[in-house]
């Protein structure tokens, strides 16, 4: 599959990849039955609404094209380099002050990102304008060895495989004391429970990663989200001010983290990639009791 849609994406180009995506998530909406109805309901409980109401499936359709067109345009960067002012004209930055004011600090930047709609692009620019930038990245199991990180050096992004385990924690530190930009994801929490701290994440316990409070309190380097905000006409992101981090357990910034993952994830649901597999194998969890 991989190589046919490369193959394909080469034939098309990089500038019609994102609707290529956005047919590909119609096809996986409505073929997917089962998993569709599902996640509909699912949606519909985190987010306070009728099981059956329909604005939970035109969201969750949106959701299908957002990310599959997202990932389309990231084979596509990453298989063959695009021209810079090709890639600038697809993707808007706000709220940079808020990541210069962090770097300024001199202990580089952490930067939680979110698996809503093309944050690579996003990464890109930064590199672009001559920031430093490093990214944490995990293997995927539809793409071959080398294509991340072949993908990301071509643009002059220093790739850190999560997968190489202690190595990539002392990477991570070495990127951070040498001023970089480093791009983390925490929301679609980890594969096995004892890897994680157990959270309620969207409605689901779900074991989220400590790795990036518990790097911020060892690197004490300023840690700031950058959350997507519009996919049309451009992709649209926002860097946000500085997360007060550190000041509690290792625990309590987890939690902290958790919960503003949620919030991001609640103002644009329609962004959020709500079939990846990380979020969506884990069962609802039981409602909780409220006490008097």
């Amino acid at each position: 599959m991989f190589l046919s849609l490369r193959t394909l994406l080469r034939l098309i180009g990089f500038q019609r990849a994102r609707t290529l995506g956005s047919w590909l998530g119609d096809l996986q909406f409505w073929s997917g039955g089962r998993q569709r109805q599902r996640l509909q309901r699912e949606i519909a409980q985190v987010l306070g609404r009728p099981p059956h109401d329909p604005s939970v499936r035109t969201l969750l359709l949106q959701a299908y094209r957002v990310n599959n067109g997202a990932l389309m345009e990231i084979m596509a960067m990453f298989d063959q380099r695009q021209d810079d002012s090709t890639l600038a004209a697809r993707c808007e930055l706000g709220g940079l002050e808020h990541l210069r004011a962090a770097l300024s600090q001199g202990r580089g930047a952490i930067v939680l990102a979110t698996h809503m709609g093309n944050a690579s692009l996003a990464m890109i620019r930064l590199s672009q304008s001559g920031l430093p930038v490093s990214l944490l990245y995990r293997k995927a199991r539809m793409m071959s060895d080398g294509f991340f990180q072949n993908g990301l050096e071509q643009y002059g992004i220093q790739a850190i495989l999560a997968n190489s385990g202690i190595r990539a924690y002392g990477q991570m530190l070495a990127a951070l004391k040498q001023g970089r930009v480093l791009f983390l994801m925490m929301d679609q929490g980890l594969r096995k429970a004892e890897d994680g701290v157990m959270q309620r994440f969207l409605g689901k316990d779900v074991p989220m990663p400590a790795g990036p409070a518990q790097l911020a309190r060892v690197s004490r380097s300023p840690v700031l989200p950058m959350v997507a905000v519009a996919a049309s006409p451009v992709w649209q992101f926002e860097f946000q001010p500085q997360l007060a981090l550190g000041q509690g357990t290792l625990e309590a910034d987890v939690d902290f983290l958790t919960r503003l993952t949620e919030d991001q994830v609640r103002q644009h649901p329609e962004l959020w990639s709500w079939h990846h597999r990380r979020w969506s194998k884990f069962p609802m969890a039981p409602e909780r009791s409220s006490s008097t």
